[in-house]
């Protein structure tokens, strides 16, 4: 019972807006949240194995996401084009060949396609090489063209500073022995030119400036170095036998005796280094030719091994001056002239 002049204040019906809002954002926000994790997955069954994907250089986000959408990476382009926005990728795509695993999330590809994930094959360059053979081997191997391969080879802008600036001029190929043979990890779409400058770059780091000087404690500068261990690389056909060989060409370089040398040579007339040499190769009128002039010739023969580096470097303690094959991989060493003739009677029949 209320008294006069008493009122009572109704309560007051809350509004429900706010309740159905919240609810709404968070469906909202769900539905969001699906989608993009179904757009974000890989359409790809887990038993179709993984997919190469070849992105071109110069390509665009648009084009990348469509090539990617074509061979089933991603689902929808547009989506992928949206997150490459968002992560600020737009630019920082990287061409190359890429291998991607069924379900594969959208955001994993992208990581890939940023940091260069890309597939690397292998290519075994062995010691002894000329440049013009590991030029035919690129080519052979399908990493490039011999012409590209050998146009970078002969760039004299490349050599390393030690080299002489007169060589340069002259050389036919200015590189030659300077291109260290390993083994190297190529991807898709890689110059020659960038083979060739990893190449020089591995050369580099094999050569070090403590093996610099320590040539130059023997009277050697650095290319004449690399020049021996290019004459030692083709003669030498057993491990133990390199520093005995690098040996014998000290010596008689220390006493002005001629080389003698039959893989200088065979360079000279352009035969492969399993050849035999004849008489008549012996009066060839060429620099290289070892036989005719003293002293070592103008430039590198092969791209050597570090053994054969290290052989130059730290010979043997011996006084051998002469060598002779024995047909089974070995040598015969002689110190004078009779003892080298009656090794060739023994192993040459002459």
């Amino acid at each position: 019972m209320r008294g006069p002049g008493v009122q009572v204040e109704r309560p007051r019906r809350r509004s429900r807006l706010p309740v159905f809002g919240l609810g709404l954002f968070l469906v909202l926000l769900l539905t969001g949240a699906l989608t993009a994790s179904y757009l974000s997955s890989c359409p790809l069954p887990e038993s179709s194995g993984p997919v190469t994907v070849v992105v071109e250089p110069g390509m665009s986000t648009r084009e990348v996401a469509a090539l990617l959408k074509d061979h089933g990476v991603i689902r929808n382009d547009l989506f992928f084009r949206v997150l490459t926005r968002v992560m600020g990728a737009d630019s920082r795509i990287q061409s190359g060949e890429y291998s991607f695993e069924p379900g594969i999330h959208a955001l994993d590809v992208l990581d890939s396609l940023v940091q260069g994930r890309v597939i690397y094959y292998s290519l075994t360059i062995r010691e002894g090489l000329s440049v013009d053979q590991i030029a035919a081997l690129v080519e052979e191997r399908g990493f490039g063209s011999r012409e590209a391969f050998l146009e970078a080879a002969t760039d004299k802008s490349l050599a390393p500073a030690y080299v002489p600036a007169e060589y340069l001029e002259t050389a036919k190929t200015p590189l030659e022995g300077y291109l260290f043979p390993d083994t190297y990890y190529l991807r898709r779409g890689m110059t020659e030119r960038e083979l060739v400058l990893m190449m020089l770059k591995r050369m580099e780091q094999v050569f070090t400036k403590e093996m610099q000087e320590k040539a130059a404690a023997m009277n050697l500068t650095p290319h004449e170095a690399v020049t021996l261990a290019s004459i030692v690389e083709r003669e030498a056909q057993v491990a133990e036998e390199r520093p005995i060989i690098a040996a014998v060409y000290l010596n008689r370089l220390k006493i002005g005796m001629k080389l003698d040398a039959d893989p200088t040579v065979l360079y000279a007339v352009g035969k492969p280094p399993d050849a035999l040499v004849l008489w008549k190769d012996l009066e060839v009128d060429s620099p290289y030719n070892t036989y005719r002039n003293p002293g070592l010739p103008p430039g590198p023969i092969c791209n050597f091994g570090k053994a054969c580096l290290e052989a130059v470097l730290a010979p043997e303690d011996v006084d051998y001056l002469y060598f002779v094959a024995k047909n089974d991989g070995t040598h015969a060493f002689a110190r004078t002239l009779a003892e080298h003739n009656a090794n060739r009677a023994t192993y040459q029949g002459r």
